[in-house]
């Protein structure tokens, strides 16, 4: 029985709406993907590819990536993007609180020199920040970003705590996307608890999920959704 309650949490989503990535609306310049191989903890390309079309729709001034890992994730949404970025992570020398981590989340910790590795000739417009994300004081960026990616720790208060932290981030108009949804049941939890404020899709074939504030950026969305679907 557990096994199946699992299996339908992470195909079941009550609450989160299904989006084709394919209809989120087309920017003039193709997405680009550089081929770098994310190897492990790396976003897999189908979600790479949806993310910058995200990006690329949104054409943003400032992105905050919560979960820096290698920085191939950071590289590729610089490469579609003229925006500044600020990347956070959690170097294994800060990690002093580490009970309830999976093995699978202690072994994602790394040096700071290992972190961002991937992103260095994109360097320019990328700040690497370090700190737990729960305690990390985010008050220099609230309300400034247009795109907030949540890719950090999987455990549920984090991802509860990192979500929230993402919504104080955004401007009027932007949006928060959560890597991992509907391959970790604890980001799963959190979105689908998330979704009884905000209006959450999950994008079909990914293991994304998106929240867009601002009106028009909705509209839009719902827009060429409903094209897409007529």
């Amino acid at each position: 029985m557990p096994e199946l309650r699992r299996t339908s949490d992470m195909l079941v989503h009550p609450g989160i709406a299904n989006l084709d990535p394919a209809q989120i609306p087309a920017h003039e310049t193709p997405v680009q993907m550089l081929s770098i191989d994310p190897g492990y903890g790396g976003m897999p390309s189908q979600d790479l590819y949806a993310l910058l079309r995200v990006v690329r729709w949104l054409r943003p001034q400032r992105i905050f990536e919560i979960g820096t890992f290698q920085g191939v994730t950071t590289a590729q949404m610089a490469l579609n993007s003229h925006a500044e970025i600020f990347t956070l992570d959690l170097p294994r020398d800060l990690a002093t609180q580490t009970n309830g981590y999976s093995p699978a989340d202690l072994a994602l910790l790394q040096s700071r020199e290992e972190i961002g590795k991937r992103y260095r000739e994109f360097n320019g417009r990328i700040h690497q920040l370090y700190g737990d994300s729960r305690t990390f004081d985010y008050t220099p960026y609230q309300e400034t970003c247009d795109v907030v990616l949540v890719d950090a720790c999987h455990l549920f208060d984090y991802v509860m705590s990192d979500s929230q932290n993402a919504f104080k981030l955004l401007r009027e108009a932007g949006a928060v996307l959560w890597h991992d949804f509907g391959s970790s049941m604890d980001v799963n939890r959190a979105c689908r608890m998330l979704a009884h404020e905000h209006k959450i899709y999950h994008l079909e074939g990914t293991a994304l999920a998106l929240h867009v504030r601002g009106g028009s950026l909705a509209l839009a969305l719902q827009d060429t959704a409903s094209r897409s679907s007529g």
